[in-house]
């Protein structure tokens, strides 16, 4: 990757992880959200720092950028799989929850749908940008 596109990625990777500080449901960040709230919707009340949803996306963002900064166009493509997986997952569980704990999609806010579109510009940069061990675009 060129360093244009390696400093992109890394301004993607700083984006991606400062979604988990916005909102995602009212005013609940992706910090105060569990984990396990992928697979069973609903809001839980025992959220560590560690088995939370921000957790999962600072991770996603560490390793975007560690791949931005080691010039690893693999690292960069898993990092931004996981951005776009984990809030997509918590977005369409909850969507098609119809437990009791669901979150309606009209509170679902713009810090979810943030990490997912972050992580979906991380991939096509990915993608399209120019390697530079060779003269062509990937």
């Amino acid at each position: 990757m060129t360093t244009f596109s390696r400093l992109i990625a890394f301004l993607l990777g700083l984006a991606v992880a400062g979604c988990a500080w916005l909102p995602w449901l009212r005013s609940v960040d992706a910090w105060h959200l569990a984990l396990r709230t992928l697979l069973s919707p609903g809001k839980a009340t025992d959220v560590t720092m560690v088995t939370s949803l921000g957790m999962a996306i600072t991770v996603s963002a560490v390793v975007i950028a560690l791949g931005a900064l080691l010039n690893s166009r693999t690292l960069v493509i898993v990092g931004g799989l996981l951005a776009v997986a984990f809030p997509t997952i918590w977005i369409l569980s909850n969507a098609i929850s119809s437990s009791s704990g669901g979150v309606p999609m009209s509170q679902i806010q713009f810090g979810a749908y943030g990490a997912a579109v972050l992580g979906f510009m991380t991939l096509i940069l990915a993608a399209v940008a120019r390697d530079t061990r060779t003269p062509t675009t990937r």
